[in-house]
């Protein structure tokens, strides 16, 4: 911890209660803190609709997310199910999860990308671990290479 400070950790289990909850209590929001907070909105549950089908989604198992005629669709490893975000709503509420965007329409998990390969005119294709390929358009390259150095960064600190 930083400045020698001391994290406690309790565990409780109390059968009357009917949801499970996790309380987080610090002094200082500090990169472990804001680590710990992280990991778990990482399991928070979005419901995705495919028709009569109503899916439980973890942030992690999306690829990338979509907005089509005023619609959000997030796209998983081979399944298409629409969430009841705006883009910026989800980015703003995930976004140190991984998730950036990488176009006016669209917004990528970078933890889902395999590998990034240059394209012409100055845009970017990035190949996701199931093969599909999106295009980083040239507009929102500089703040996506930012946010990969400084995703870099904090995981290198971590290691330290």
């Amino acid at each position: 911890m930083e400045g020698g400070k001391k994290l406690k950790v309790n565990y409780y289990e109390d059968k009357m209660i009917e949801e499970n909850r996790v309380d987080v209590f610090y002094s200082e929001k500090d990169h472990e803190i804001i680590g710990i907070m992280n990991y778990l909105q990482s399991y928070e549950i979005i419901l995705g609709k495919n028709g009569e089908l109503t899916k439980k989604i973890l942030p992690n198992d999306i690829f990338y997310l979509e907005t089509v005629e005023r619609r959000c669709y997030a796209y998983l490893e081979s399944e298409v199910y629409q969430i009841d975000f705006t883009l910026k709503n989800f980015q703003e509420r995930f976004q140190s999860n991984g998730f950036i965007q990488i176009g006016k329409s669209m917004i990528v998990n970078i933890y889902r990308i395999d590998r990034v390969k240059t394209d012409s005119n100055m845009r970017m294709r990035l190949i996701m671990e199931n093969g599909e390929v999106l295009i980083l358009n040239r507009t929102f390259k500089k703040n996506f290479m930012e946010y990969l150095r400084n995703i870099q960064e904090a995981e290198n600190e971590d290691y330290r």
